[in-house]
């Protein structure tokens, strides 16, 4: 049964890929390419980048060597939204925020840069999602 919000998302981006350290770059790259050709500049693709890259990384070090899936959609307008599904049901796990750390901070990045961010159990696993606002061209 498809739901009204779904018949009006416009996904931008909807691709499965395996759970590698190099997965983070190409998925990267991937969002950046799908943004620019919806519109958006090069500049305004960077937060975007930082969250796909953050998500991913996130997704790859739970699920490492199945698939994952990286989908970016616009369910509102002046606002698009990354979602990061992997096969691990277990909530994200936030981290004491340590500055001098070599890692932990991604989600903590993430949610500075997003409007919203959250998961939801789904398909065998869960979807990780930041919402962030899109600003109109100047």
């Amino acid at each position: 049964m498809t739901t009204a919000a779904q018949e009006t998302r416009k996904i931008l981006m909807d691709h499965e890929f395996l759970s590698t350290p190099a997965t983070v770059g190409i998925a990267r790259r991937a969002a950046v390419r799908a943004l620019v050709v919806w519109g958006l500049s090069e500049r305004q693709a960077e937060d975007f980048e930082l969250v796909v890259s953050e998500l991913v990384t996130n997704a790859v070090t739970q699920a490492s060597h199945k698939k994952i899936r990286v989908r970016i959609c616009e369910e509102v307008v002046n606002t698009l939204t990354v979602e990061v599904w992997d096969s691990v049901p277990a909530s994200p796990q936030h981290k004491s925020l340590q500055l001098d750390a070599g890692n932990g901070r991604g989600l903590f990045i993430v949610k500075m840069l997003a409007a919203h961010t959250g998961w939801r159990p789904a398909d065998e696993g869960k979807w990780v999602f930041a919402v962030l606002e899109v600003l109109p061209n100047v």
